[in-house]
Protein backbone atom coordinates (compact mmCIF):
# COMPACT_ATOMS: atom_id res chain seq x y z
CA UNK A 1 0.00 0.00 0.00
CA UNK A 2 1.21 3.17 -0.65
CA UNK A 3 1.98 5.52 2.68
CA UNK A 4 1.59 9.14 3.23
CA UNK A 5 4.16 12.17 2.14
CA UNK A 6 5.61 13.85 4.59
CA UNK A 7 3.13 16.12 6.33
CA UNK A 8 4.87 18.04 9.08
CA UNK A 9 4.20 21.90 10.06
CA UNK A 10 7.39 23.94 9.60
CA UNK A 11 7.68 26.86 10.91
CA UNK A 12 5.98 28.42 8.24
CA UNK A 13 2.99 26.58 8.09
CA UNK A 14 2.78 27.05 11.53
CA UNK A 15 2.95 30.94 11.57
CA UNK A 16 0.08 30.80 8.79
CA UNK A 17 -2.35 28.74 10.94
CA UNK A 18 -1.56 30.94 13.78
CA UNK A 19 -2.44 33.87 11.40
CA UNK A 20 -5.44 32.58 9.48
CA UNK A 21 -7.02 29.60 11.50
CA UNK A 22 -6.51 27.53 8.16
CA UNK A 23 -4.12 25.69 6.12
CA UNK A 24 -4.28 23.67 3.16
CA UNK A 25 -2.02 20.73 2.33
CA UNK A 26 -1.76 19.32 -1.16
CA UNK A 27 -1.18 15.83 -2.71
CA UNK A 28 -0.23 14.06 0.44
CA UNK A 29 -3.11 11.08 0.66
CA UNK A 30 -2.10 7.91 -1.15
CA UNK A 31 -4.73 6.78 -4.03
CA UNK A 32 -4.79 3.61 -2.27
CA UNK A 33 -6.07 5.47 0.95
CA UNK A 34 -8.47 7.14 -0.79
CA UNK A 35 -10.09 4.24 -2.44
CA UNK A 36 -10.48 2.21 0.98
CA UNK A 37 -11.93 5.70 2.63
CA UNK A 38 -14.48 5.81 -0.39
CA UNK A 39 -14.90 1.93 0.06
CA UNK A 40 -15.66 2.52 3.52
CA UNK A 41 -18.06 4.84 3.22
CA UNK A 42 -20.12 3.13 0.93
CA UNK A 43 -20.27 0.38 3.39
CA UNK A 44 -21.88 2.65 5.81
CA UNK A 45 -23.97 4.56 3.35
CA UNK A 46 -25.78 1.48 2.50
CA UNK A 47 -26.65 0.74 6.36
CA UNK A 48 -27.55 4.30 6.48
CA UNK A 49 -29.72 5.48 3.97
CA UNK A 50 -31.48 1.54 4.19
CA UNK A 51 -32.10 2.17 7.99
CA UNK A 52 -33.54 5.79 7.04
CA UNK A 53 -36.10 5.45 4.29
CA UNK A 54 -39.23 6.34 4.83
CA UNK A 55 -37.67 8.40 8.09
CA UNK A 56 -39.31 11.64 8.31
CA UNK A 57 -36.60 14.05 6.76
CA UNK A 58 -34.68 16.15 7.73
CA UNK A 59 -33.02 14.29 10.32
CA UNK A 60 -31.66 15.87 13.40
CA UNK A 61 -32.34 13.99 16.36
CA UNK A 62 -29.52 11.74 16.73
CA UNK A 63 -25.40 12.22 17.82
CA UNK A 64 -24.60 9.64 14.96
CA UNK A 65 -26.35 10.98 11.80
CA UNK A 66 -27.44 14.36 11.02
CA UNK A 67 -28.81 15.93 8.01
CA UNK A 68 -27.80 19.91 8.64
CA UNK A 69 -30.20 20.94 5.74
CA UNK A 70 -32.56 18.33 3.21
CA UNK A 71 -29.54 16.46 1.14
CA UNK A 72 -26.54 17.54 3.18
CA UNK A 73 -25.45 14.35 5.57
CA UNK A 74 -23.40 14.13 8.47
CA UNK A 75 -22.41 10.36 9.32
CA UNK A 76 -20.64 10.19 12.62
CA UNK A 77 -21.08 6.31 12.88
CA UNK A 78 -19.35 3.15 11.31
CA UNK A 79 -15.35 4.62 11.13
CA UNK A 80 -14.59 1.39 13.33
CA UNK A 81 -11.50 -0.21 10.92
CA UNK A 82 -8.34 -0.23 12.15
CA UNK A 83 -6.94 1.01 8.59
CA UNK A 84 -8.84 4.56 10.03
CA UNK A 85 -6.29 4.72 12.63
CA UNK A 86 -3.37 4.15 10.28
CA UNK A 87 -4.85 6.88 7.90
CA UNK A 88 -4.88 9.02 10.80
CA UNK A 89 -1.49 8.50 12.31
CA UNK A 90 0.07 11.27 10.15
CA UNK A 91 -2.54 14.10 10.83
CA UNK A 92 -2.40 12.96 14.81
CA UNK A 93 1.29 14.25 14.39
CA UNK A 94 0.69 17.12 12.27
CA UNK A 95 -1.97 18.66 15.07
CA UNK A 96 0.81 17.99 18.12
CA UNK A 97 2.92 19.90 15.74
CA UNK A 98 0.10 22.85 15.56
CA UNK A 99 -1.04 22.25 19.43
CA UNK A 100 1.55 20.89 21.05
CA UNK A 101 0.97 21.47 24.49
CA UNK A 102 -3.05 20.05 23.98
CA UNK A 103 -3.64 16.06 24.40
CA UNK A 104 -6.26 15.17 21.68
CA UNK A 105 -8.44 12.39 20.98
CA UNK A 106 -10.81 12.29 17.46
CA UNK A 107 -13.21 10.62 15.26
CA UNK A 108 -13.67 10.01 11.85
CA UNK A 109 -17.04 11.10 10.02
CA UNK A 110 -17.94 11.97 6.44
CA UNK A 111 -20.34 14.51 4.50
CA UNK A 112 -21.57 13.40 1.11
CA UNK A 113 -24.03 16.30 -0.13
CA UNK A 114 -26.17 15.90 -2.82
CA UNK A 115 -27.07 17.64 -6.00
CA UNK A 116 -29.18 20.97 -4.73
CA UNK A 117 -28.12 20.75 -1.62
CA UNK A 118 -27.84 24.34 -0.17
CA UNK A 119 -25.77 25.95 1.80
CA UNK A 120 -24.97 25.44 5.37
CA UNK A 121 -25.00 28.78 8.28
CA UNK A 122 -22.01 30.43 8.55
CA UNK A 123 -20.44 28.91 12.16
CA UNK A 124 -17.67 27.87 14.24
CA UNK A 125 -17.50 24.33 15.27
CA UNK A 126 -16.47 24.77 19.22
CA UNK A 127 -19.16 26.64 21.83
CA UNK A 128 -18.25 29.13 24.54
CA UNK A 129 -16.45 27.48 27.66
CA UNK A 130 -17.78 29.78 29.61
CA UNK A 131 -21.31 29.91 28.05
CA UNK A 132 -21.94 33.95 29.19
CA UNK A 133 -21.70 34.08 24.83
CA UNK A 134 -23.96 32.49 22.49
CA UNK A 135 -24.25 31.52 18.77
CA UNK A 136 -21.48 32.44 17.01
CA UNK A 137 -19.65 34.75 19.82
CA UNK A 138 -16.51 33.68 22.12
CA UNK A 139 -15.24 34.79 25.57
CA UNK A 140 -11.82 36.13 25.18
CA UNK A 141 -10.67 32.72 27.68
CA UNK A 142 -11.90 30.93 24.29
CA UNK A 143 -9.20 32.93 21.77
CA UNK A 144 -6.35 33.15 24.41
CA UNK A 145 -6.16 29.32 24.59
CA UNK A 146 -3.89 27.32 22.08
CA UNK A 147 -5.75 25.39 19.48
CA UNK A 148 -7.88 23.00 21.49
CA UNK A 149 -10.05 21.96 18.37
CA UNK A 150 -9.34 20.36 14.68
CA UNK A 151 -11.26 19.64 11.75
CA UNK A 152 -9.40 17.81 9.07
CA UNK A 153 -11.26 17.71 5.37
CA UNK A 154 -10.28 15.08 2.72
CA UNK A 155 -12.05 15.56 -0.52
CA UNK A 156 -13.06 12.50 -1.96
CA UNK A 157 -14.24 14.25 -5.36
CA UNK A 158 -13.31 17.39 -7.34
CA UNK A 159 -13.93 20.84 -4.87
CA UNK A 160 -15.31 22.99 -7.82
CA UNK A 161 -16.87 26.47 -7.36
CA UNK A 162 -19.69 24.20 -8.78
CA UNK A 163 -20.06 21.51 -5.71
CA UNK A 164 -19.71 24.09 -3.58
CA UNK A 165 -15.97 24.52 -1.38
CA UNK A 166 -15.88 24.94 2.21
CA UNK A 167 -16.03 28.70 3.08
CA UNK A 168 -12.97 29.88 5.67
CA UNK A 169 -13.28 33.64 7.33
CA UNK A 170 -9.26 34.24 7.89
CA UNK A 171 -8.67 35.39 11.34
CA UNK A 172 -12.05 34.62 13.14
CA UNK A 173 -9.81 32.48 15.51
CA UNK A 174 -8.68 35.14 16.53
CA UNK A 175 -11.47 37.55 17.28
CA UNK A 176 -14.33 36.87 19.94
CA UNK A 177 -17.13 39.06 17.26
CA UNK A 178 -16.29 38.62 13.48
CA UNK A 179 -18.27 41.03 11.15
CA UNK A 180 -18.77 38.80 8.08
CA UNK A 181 -19.18 42.18 5.89
CA UNK A 182 -15.94 43.12 5.97
CA UNK A 183 -13.58 39.54 6.46
CA UNK A 184 -11.56 37.77 4.08
CA UNK A 185 -13.04 35.02 2.85
CA UNK A 186 -11.28 31.92 1.66
CA UNK A 187 -12.43 29.45 -0.37
CA UNK A 188 -9.79 26.67 -1.20
CA UNK A 189 -10.56 24.33 -4.27
CA UNK A 190 -9.25 20.77 -3.73
CA UNK A 191 -8.77 18.03 -5.31
CA UNK A 192 -8.08 14.12 -3.96
CA UNK A 193 -5.36 13.85 -1.75
CA UNK A 194 -5.61 17.27 -0.38
CA UNK A 195 -7.09 17.73 3.06
CA UNK A 196 -7.52 21.04 5.36
CA UNK A 197 -6.97 21.16 8.58
CA UNK A 198 -8.51 24.36 10.32
CA UNK A 199 -9.15 25.52 13.75
CA UNK A 200 -12.85 25.06 15.37
CA UNK A 201 -13.02 28.48 16.30
CA UNK A 202 -12.55 29.84 12.69
CA UNK A 203 -15.63 30.67 11.11
CA UNK A 204 -16.79 28.79 8.17
CA UNK A 205 -19.65 27.16 5.72
CA UNK A 206 -20.27 24.45 3.57
CA UNK A 207 -21.40 26.03 0.20
CA UNK A 208 -24.48 24.94 -1.40
CA UNK A 209 -23.84 21.78 -4.48
CA UNK A 210 -24.91 23.37 -7.30
CA UNK A 211 -23.61 20.92 -10.00
CA UNK A 212 -25.23 17.34 -11.00
CA UNK A 213 -23.13 15.43 -8.65
CA UNK A 214 -22.22 14.73 -5.04
CA UNK A 215 -19.69 15.94 -3.89
CA UNK A 216 -18.38 13.67 -0.90
CA UNK A 217 -15.98 14.59 1.49
CA UNK A 218 -14.38 12.81 4.49
CA UNK A 219 -13.18 14.37 8.34
CA UNK A 220 -11.31 14.06 11.36
CA UNK A 221 -12.41 15.83 14.37
CA UNK A 222 -9.55 16.20 17.10
CA UNK A 223 -10.84 17.69 20.33
CA UNK A 224 -8.89 18.19 23.93
CA UNK A 225 -9.49 15.69 26.08
CA UNK A 226 -11.10 17.87 28.26
CA UNK A 227 -13.31 19.16 25.80
CA UNK A 228 -16.83 18.10 25.81
CA UNK A 229 -18.08 17.80 21.97
CA UNK A 230 -21.44 18.70 22.20
CA UNK A 231 -21.85 16.78 18.86
CA UNK A 232 -22.33 14.10 21.53
CA UNK A 233 -24.81 16.12 23.80
CA UNK A 234 -27.78 14.61 23.08
CA UNK A 235 -26.71 10.63 23.20
CA UNK A 236 -29.41 9.54 21.37
CA UNK A 237 -28.12 7.19 18.54
CA UNK A 238 -30.04 5.75 15.73
CA UNK A 239 -26.90 3.14 15.07
CA UNK A 240 -25.71 1.86 18.70
CA UNK A 241 -24.31 -1.31 17.23
CA UNK A 242 -21.92 1.16 14.98
CA UNK A 243 -19.40 2.58 17.85
CA UNK A 244 -17.92 6.00 17.30
CA UNK A 245 -14.45 6.04 17.80
CA UNK A 246 -13.26 9.40 20.09
CA UNK A 247 -16.51 9.36 22.57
Amino acid sequence: MDTYSEITAHQSYVDEFAKNGVLVFKNKISKDHLQIITDEIAIIRRIVMDKIDGMARPIKTYSDIAERQLGRFDYRCGFTSPIFREIAEPIIKLTKELSPFIDFRHYWGAIPSQPGAGPTDIHRDVYPLLNITEGQNLDLLDIKLPPYYFTVLMPIVEITKENGPTQFLKGSHLLPVVDESTAEIYSPLLSPGDFVIFDGRTMHRGSANNSQQERLVAYITFVANWYHDQTFAINDYLFPEMTINGR
